[in-house]
């Protein structure tokens, strides 16, 4: 039997796929077995036998089961709230209070009729912004940015970033789930907007795909906006100009999100979908768990092992013979004209040398990843 007094403070969450235990913001999968049994002890209602006749299990096997659900039980009550995130060195942009008084007014964007219509409206936005970018503006006129058209351009893209991870909040507000704060930090080395919505533990696979699609969703309502801009405008000028490299830059963040090979929107829309905790991790070492029949055959996740490795595998030769070019050019200029001018002057070769130290990483991470594979599992 399980003896534990904090038993009636863990909050026990069932869905169609999952069951969950939240106990101070910390959630932990459960088996159903598991689950039943700490249900019926949380109402004061277990009967062993009746638990034994029920589920057809040996007395052995309850023994057994409540062994092991007790020690699982005194971790979860004993572990510390966890930290531990991908986003590293994180610090709050708009407070919890601030995002959840913010989310309640943005929130009405996801009742069901009005995100049907407009989820729609925003996909085909996005396919006619990108089709008028080819024609229309392909051959603009280039110009020489000062200091305030930088600065300009990055508030506006900071505006545009902060509201795609409003839409995450409001959506989550929307299924009645509270979201956190709203914060900056690094992935990796790059610096990244995050919204805080791991409450959405809660909601079903579908609810939940749609808060993960809630920032993209927003970006484009917000790129409707962008395409009135292009049609109507008949200016090729410095705004004009400074225009395009937002409404570019938000498109390409929009599909980007969506990859589901990094984790970011498109991970997180398929790792809640198909119901995969720690897809990511899951996925590298997949393949060869099946290999070694310590795992079952599953189509979706063979499939997503593959196209992890193909997807880092395409990168790393893509770029495998202009990475250390462009590093070292990066790096020479750098030190011979400073990372100031570098911003000013020459803002190509900054991207470009940002993302080639970024798939050089991601490469180094994969390589080690499969080394750990080979020979630690192996032993």
């Amino acid at each position: 039997m399980i003896h534990n007094n904090k038993i009636h403070e863990i909050q026990l969450l069932k869905n169609n796929e999952s069951y969950l235990i939240l106990y101070q913001e910390n959630y932990f999968s459960i088996s159903r077995l598991f689950y039943e049994l700490l249900q019926e002890l949380k109402n004061n209602n277990h009967q062993k036998e009746k638990f034994i006749e029920t589920y057809k299990i040996s007395s052995a096997d309850y023994d057994e089961l409540s062994g092991i659900a007790s020690s699982k039980l005194d971790f979860i009550v004993n572990k510390k709230k966890s930290n531990k995130s991908y986003i590293k060195l994180s610090v709050n942009i708009l407070s919890e209070k601030k995002v959840i008084n913010i989310s309640q007014y943005l929130s009405f964007f996801f009742q069901k009729h009005i995100f049907n219509v407009l989820f729609i409206i925003v996909v085909l936005a996005a396919i006619i912004t990108q089709f008028i970018l080819n024609f229309k503006y392909r051959n603009h006129s280039l110009f020489d940015m000062s200091w305030p058209d930088y600065i300009f351009v990055y508030f506006a893209l900071l505006a545009v970033m902060i509201f795609h991870e409003l839409g995450h909040s409001a959506a989550s507000k929307y299924f009645k789930v509270e979201p956190k704060e709203i914060g900056f930090g690094f992935y990796i080395i790059f610096p990244v907007l995050y919204s805080n919505v791991t409450r959405i533990w809660r909601l079903n696979k579908n609810e939940k795909v749609i808060v993960n699609l809630g920032g993209i969703y927003f970006q484009g309502l917000i790129n409707c906006c962008f395409l009135l801009f292009l049609v109507y405008n008949k200016n090729f000028n410095l705004f004009t100009y400074l225009m395009l490299i937002i409404i570019k830059t938000n498109l390409f963040v929009m599909v980007y999100s969506l990859i589901p090979f990094i984790r970011n929107d498109g991970y997180w829309i398929v790792s809640d979908y198909f119901n995969i905790i720690g897809l990511n991790k899951k996925s590298y070492t997949y393949i060869f768990d099946l290999i070694k029949r310590k795992a079952k055959l599953q189509y979706f996740l063979l499939a997503f092992s593959i196209g992890q490795y193909v997807f880092v595998f395409f990168l790393c030769r893509y770029f495998l013979l202009t990475i250390p070019t462009t590093i070292s050019r990066f790096i020479l200029y750098t030190l011979n004209n400073g990372f100031w001018n570098l911003i000013s002057t020459n803002i190509e070769l900054l991207f470009k040398g940002l993302f080639s130290i970024l798939i050089l990483i991601i490469g180094l991470i994969s390589f080690y990843k499969f080394l750990k594979l080979l020979f630690v599992k192996g032993q």
